[in-house]
């Protein structure tokens, strides 16, 4: 596979390169650390990515988006991490709600819901997960009852990225019997709407990222489904191929990431003076992490190549997800076995000399969970590319 950009990819690179170099010094740095401060920051930024035209890359261009294909979107991430650009707190809104509206939501959900996303004006949530019900989705309680006009949904949600930050909701409830993949139906949610409550949960960084949410008899109207009634299990899975595609292709540059760690090699020291890239036993560890970031790479390009078609992303997205986990623990575990003590310090610690590597080997752990778990990925590979028989 030739992973060397073509002409149009080589262009719309300088371009990108040229736009950071100019736009990321108007911000307001440094870039806060709590998720309630971060909001006008990342606000701004989004604004500043939707005026030049970099915001929604892959969407329909009558939803301000600009009608490219996932190519250029993975180059606009690699371009954005190399430049140190904000990280975006709409990755739900931008990565997979829109463009699962933009595939089965109605006209008016689409001229609604898509500009906003794009322009920073609203953040979404993902309302899916149940106490009850993680890997396991089709086995959710969450109930919909048809009521005069629309639906009266009650139950509890967990693992809610950013429900605190958020204008709306993806949301799955029950609303049929029989088969239980047959019966769910998908809903966008105001979650300023009457009996949503939101609760924080600090995470293992003692951040409070993750919530549960309660929907105490919450009424949205008809209008609010997307797709049919009782066949929201098919949306749900596009939502999460959306997903995937983000997580397997640009989540994390595991390439500049190994680059990150050959440079703090080059400028490490062992305990005795000696330099520490002498060492066979990291270079030999610094060779591994270096072939699997390639290996990486080229799954990424078979990820985008598959998703560059007008439908949702196929199984081979659970390829790219299986690969990318298992490979950025791998990395921040070793850059962090470099610093003393084996970098373990608080993160708030001032005398941390990896901030940023602690918090990724954390991040990566619950990164493993989201979009379907690991054995969930093996299902899916197994059966529907290998085609072996279900378990």
């Amino acid at each position: 596979m030739d992973l060397s950009d073509a002409p149009d990819e080589a262009r719309f690179r300088q371009d990108v390169r040229t736009w950071l170099r100019s736009s990321l010094p108007a911000l307001p740095w440094p870039e806060p650390a709590d998720l309630m401060e971060k909001a006008p920051f990342w606000r701004r930024w989004q604004r500043m990515l939707f005026d030049a035209g970099y915001a929604g890359l892959t969407w329909p261009k009558e939803y301000g988006g600009q009608g490219l294909d996932e190519r250029m979107r993975a180059l606009f991430s690699e371009e954005c991490d190399h430049a140190g650009a904000p990280e975006r707190l709409n990755t739900v809104g931008e990565d997979f709600t829109g463009p699962t509206i933009a595939h089965f939501g109605t006209a008016a959900q689409k001229e609604r819901h898509l500009r906003p996303i794009l322009s920073g004006e609203e953040i979404w949530c993902q309302l899916f997960s149940e106490p009850d019900s993680g890997s396991d989705l089709a086995s959710l309680r969450t109930r919909a009852t048809k009521v005069d006009g629309g639906w009266r949904i009650t139950g509890q949600k967990i693992w809610t990225s950013r429900a605190q930050l958020a204008a709306h909701a993806i949301l799955l409830a029950r609303t049929g019997g029989g088969e239980r993949h047959k019966g769910i139906t998908y809903f966008l949610l105001p979650m300023d709407s009457a009996g949503v409550t939101v609760r924080p949960l600090a995470h293992m960084l003692g951040e409070a990222e993750f919530n549960e949410v309660f929907l105490d008899d919450v009424f949205v109207p008809d209008d609010a489904v997307v797709g049919e009634v009782d066949g929201g299990w098919k949306v749900a899975m596009a939502t999460l191929g959306f997903e995937r595609v983000a997580i397997a292709t640009g989540r994390v540059n595991t390439t500049k990431a190994v680059e990150d760690i050959v440079a703090d090699v080059r400028a490490k020291k062992a305990a005795d003076g000696s330099r520490l890239g002498a060492d066979p036993h990291v270079r030999q560890k610094v060779a591994d992490l270096w072939g699997r970031a390639l290996v990486h790479r080229a799954i990424g390009q078979r990820v985008v190549s598959g998703a560059v078609s007008d439908g949702p992303p196929g199984p081979v997205t659970s390829i790219g997800k299986l690969y990318f986990c298992p490979l950025v623990e791998d990395l921040a575990d070793f850059r962090l076995s470099l610093e003393p003590l084996g970098d373990q310090f608080a993160l708030e610690d001032e005398h941390a000399g990896a901030q940023w590597w602690l918090r990724l080997a954390n991040q990566a752990r619950g990164t493993a969970i989201a979009g379907g778990s690991t054995f969930i990925q093996r299902n899916i590979v197994a059966e529907r590319i290998l085609g072996m028989p279900r378990s």
